[in-house]
């Protein structure tokens, strides 16, 4: 084998080699991006689990305070227990949780209407529970009462249906 040829094939298993480590050093920085992605994942997903624990406790106190009667309205354990609930949701907020918008149109995927009452179509006339987004996401829907300009009215083929099964 000539010097040429000798050569000719180090040179080709360099470049071989250099182009394989290349894909290597790729290969190891997309894994490495992989990686921090999955645990920023696993972060929000532990927070959001941790948020859904705390809400039923929030809702709770929320009622409590808006059972109170005017004449405990100047207690010192409602203004305490109303701090704590401003300090609660302060560091939820801290957290990235956001209350869903209840005023104006009802939004099907903010809101989860729980009834129907006469009122201006499709606006929001009682919310039942405040909804949240946690880090851009739905975490829970707002539940509300969803206003219905006038009831539908049945068809007189559905209304015999219904006299039917009841007979």
């Amino acid at each position: 084998m000539s010097k040429k040829n000798q050569f000719k094939e180090l040179e080709d298993k360099l470049s071989s080699a250099q182009e394989q480590l290349k894909r290597a050093v790729a290969d190891y920085r997309n894994l490495e991006k992989r990686i921090q992605e999955d645990g920023l994942m696993i972060a929000q997903y532990s927070k959001s689990q941790l948020v859904n624990k705390i809400l039923p406790a929030l809702d709770s106190l929320d009622q409590a305070v808006a059972g109170a009667a005017e004449s405990e309205a100047e207690s010192g354990w409602l203004k305490g227990v109303m701090m704590a609930i401003k300090q609660l949701r302060q560091a939820l907020v801290e957290e990235g949780l956001v209350e869903i918008d209840t005023s104006g149109q009802f939004n099907p995927s903010l809101h989860e209407a729980v009834d129907v009452r006469t009122g201006e179509n499709d606006k929001i006339l009682e919310v039942v529970l405040r909804g949240y987004i946690l880090n851009g996401k739905v975490l829970r829907p707002a539940k509300v009462v969803v206003g219905k300009s006038q009831p539908e009215k049945m068809s007189e083929e559905a209304t015999k249906e219904i006299e039917t099964e009841e007979v």
